[in-house]
């Protein structure tokens, strides 16, 4: 019975598959076509000048979809723009280098962009448009903008250039206004890794031709060549190329052309690292020092002095202390624990003055000490003197104890650099037996009461006016006790003033009473330098 059972479990499954198996059906409809798709299309593109973007002009890849099937990247297909190139908008820069002309305002299409401008001061790049009205306006005492615009020019710059404007020439052989000197260059040519660029200017009106040197630091000049070429001087506001150099530590030297005996300019040894883009122009030496020229780098954002290595620091000193025997000048340098001093000048009487080399840079008490290895009895505090600074040093004051005022030094910044526009005028009151002054400064023949130029009232024993710029003209000048209604002292009928006078007009006890002490740094046998003192 079971086995029976088993087999017709097995027919049963068997006729219910043969019943499932049946014909074919009807193959479905085929679906419909799909819309083409749009082709990627990319285009250069020329970009034009006055782009709201590329100002300059330049290229551009566009990218889009051909979204009109015309094979062409039309403006509304574009969705992606990649510049390419760019023309640099221009940019211009400045330097003074005329060595007689005051400070100037620069004007660009009648707004200020540089003001107070002095003599080697330079600016960084400022952009500009591609034409523009460039206008040198000289700061004169009492004259307003636009009387005294030097330079008026109309200029064009090109895109992707950058362009120096310097201020070149004496005024007193240009007929009083300066020249400037154009220099252009592409701004978008790359430096080499590694490398330094730098292009040498020659700009002191004073010197010859000249031969320029970049070399490691002592190299012998007879077996180098000068970067302006052999036998190709570089002369007054002439240029070099600009010259691509791997970094490092260099000298930079100035000879005459073809006499590498005589050093104009010796920098030392100085780091020009890579990457840097510097214009190096040679200007007339104003300052300290027998170097007939120094440097002025631009660097594309700032400007900045490179002294000649044995460039000093000038300090006229001068002894009007009444009661004081003769003094030496001593300098103790700060930096070393030791006794050091430098002995500047020896046997300095009551009414001398004179003109000392200071060795620079350096920190230093000076110390007043009398003559012949005698007792320091004055000391000031420590002074600190970089390259090419100017100072006027005042020993003045009673050195007798019990008496007031006591010895003391009046220190005050020196400028006597001449300005053919304008004289240079500064009074101080360092008479110790008179009390407080009034000065006053008038016009030629006005007399006492006449209308004050310039007046300062109340001035104490130590204090100055500080250097005023006094207008080309004929003054008297007067000092009375203040308050007074006369003067204690007149200066009339001398002080003729035709510009580029410098001058210190110093209050002082004489030997007959209180008297005033010209000094002029403009003319050059006025200031003797000291002599020099006997080693220590």
């Amino acid at each position: 019975m079971k086995k029976q059972a088993y087999v017709a479990t097995v027919l049963s499954a068997a006729i219910f598959l043969a019943a499932c198996e049946g014909d074919d059906g009807l193959d479905g409809l085929d679906g419909s076509d799909g819309t083409d798709g749009f082709n990627a299309l990319v285009a250069v593109r020329d970009i034009p000048k006055g782009d709201a973007v590329c100002l300059g002009g330049g290229s551009a890849l566009d990218s889009g979809l051909d979204t009109n099937r015309n094979d062409v990247l039309d403006a509304g297909e574009v969705t992606a723009t990649e510049i390419l190139e760019c023309a640099a908008t221009p940019t211009l820069r400045a330097l003074h280098a005329s060595p007689d002309a005051p400070a100037v305002n620069i004007w660009v299409d009648g707004a200020p962009a540089l003001t107070g401008v002095d003599y080697t001061m330079g600016s960084g790049f400022v952009p500009m448009a591609e034409e523009n009205n460039i206008q040198v306006e000289a700061i004169i005492p009492g004259v307003a903008f636009p009387g005294g615009v030097v330079i008026d020019a109309d200029l064009t710059f090109d895109y992707s250039t950058e362009t120096t404007v310097i201020a070149t020439r004496s005024l007193a052989d240009n007929g009083g206004v300066p020249f400037p000197l154009v220099i252009t260059n592409p701004s978008d040519e790359r430096i080499a890794e590694g490398y330094f660029r730098a292009q040498v200017v020659h700009a002191s009106p004073s010197a010859p031709d000249v031969d320029v040197f970049v070399t490691a630091f002592d190299a012998d000049l007879d077996g180098s060549a000068p970067v302006n070429g052999v036998d190709n001087p570089l002369g007054f506001e002439e240029s070099t190329e600009r010259l691509e150099v791997p970094a490092g530590a260099y000298q930079i030297r100035i000879t005459p052309d073809n006499d590498t005996d005589t050093i104009f300019f010796d920098s030392g040894e100085i780091p020009l690292p890579a990457g840097a883009d510097l214009m190096i122009v040679a200007v007339e030496n104003q300052g300290p020092g027998s170097t007939p020229v120094q440097l002025v780098v631009l660097d594309g954002t700032t400007a900045s002095m490179l002294y000649d290595t044995n460039t000093p620091a000038s300090v006229v000193a001068a002894h009007l202390s009444p009661d004081a025997p003769a003094v030496d000048l001593l300098a103790d340098a700060t930096a070393t624990p030791e006794d050091d001093m430098v002995l500047l000048a020896s046997n300095v009487s009551f009414l001398d003055f004179c003109d000392i080399s200071v060795p620079a840079p350096g920190e230093y008490i000076v110390n007043v000490a009398l003559n012949d290895g005698g007792d320091v009895v004055l000391s000031t505090d420590p002074l600190s003197f970089a390259k090419g600074d100017e100072a006027l040093a005042i020993v003045s004051g009673f050195a007798t104890p019990g008496l007031d005022p006591a010895l003391t030094d009046i220190i005050l910044p020196g400028n006597t650099r001449s300005v053919l526009t304008e004289t240079k005028l500064r009074i101080t009151h360092s008479s110790p037996i008179t009390p407080a002054v009034d000065l006053k400064i008038v016009e030629r023949d006005a007399g006492f009461d006449g209308e004050a130029v310039y007046l300062a009232e109340g001035v104490t024993f130590g204090v100055d006016t500080t250097q005023l710029s006094v207008p080309v003209g004929n003054y008297d000048a007067y000092v009375s006790l203040a308050g007074a209604a006369a003067p204690a002292i007149s200066v009339e009928g001398v002080l003729d003033f035709a510009g580029g006078e410098v001058l210190d007009i110093i209050a002082r006890d004489g030997d007959a009473g209180p008297e005033l002490l010209i000094l002029d740094y403009s003319d050059e046998g006025n200031v003797a330098a000291c002599p020099a003192p006997a080693p220590m």
